[in-house]
């Protein structure tokens, strides 16, 4: 007569493998040598959890898998920037259109998409006026502290806060119509200073 099998020699069946798992996992519950310490303080544990660290140390230091690692990462922080950059380029254009007809004349090309870019991204960042019209600057101007920049930027994050366009309007106006590179530092910072305003100001009013 022919013994009915059991729970481990099942045959792998829609109908018996809930019961083959069940068997599994108390097999596993009563095995002498667990296949995980559950008490965290035994000594085994801690050796377990230590060849854990190892194996997982000479993965990831293996040459392939290292080269591995590092290329999709390049890949993927590649892809990011690139698609941070075409995000915010786009989301700029009108905003550089309108700088372009306002400040062309008086400022570098390269100033005015820099404000642009940055004032398109910062204008949705919910950080203080006065640190994104730092920020609108600071690549523009890598001379200056942040620092020196806020002092100067304190009156127009006022006038964008308070909605006073002639402090803005001020601003400019005291501002020499020469030639940027005729500018002194000062002044090259405050016109650019200004024309974050405007930037941020458009920006907010466009979102």
């Amino acid at each position: 007569m022919t013994q009915p099998s059991s729970p481990s020699n099942l045959p792998s069946t829609p109908a018996n493998r809930p019961m083959a798992a069940d068997h599994d996992f108390v097999s596993h519950l009563f095995t002498p040598d667990a296949p995980y310490p559950w008490d965290h303080d035994s000594p085994e544990a801690e050796a377990y959890l230590a060849s854990l660290d190892t194996a997982a140390d000479e993965l990831l230091n293996h040459p392939t898998i290292d080269a591995t690692l590092r290329a999709g990462w390049s890949t993927w922080s590649e892809q990011v920037e690139a698609q941070w950059h075409a995000d915010a380029t786009s989301s700029s254009t009108p905003l550089l259109a309108r700088l372009n007809q306002q400040f062309q004349e008086r400022v570098p090309a390269t100033l005015l998409q820099t404000i642009a870019t940055t004032a398109s991204h910062l204008a949705r960042s919910g950080r203080p006026l006065i640190e994104q019209l730092v920020g609108c600057v600071n690549e523009a101007l890598p001379g200056w502290e942040s620092d020196d920049l806020a002092v100067l930027a304190r009156p127009l994050a006022y006038s964008l806060r308070d909605g006073r366009s002639e402090i803005l309007a001020l601003n400019l106006r005291s501002i020499s119509q020469a030639d940027w590179n005729a500018l002194s530092d000062i002044e090259q910072a405050r016109l650019s200073l200004a024309i974050a305003s405007v930037a941020l100001k458009a920006a907010e009013q466009e979102n």
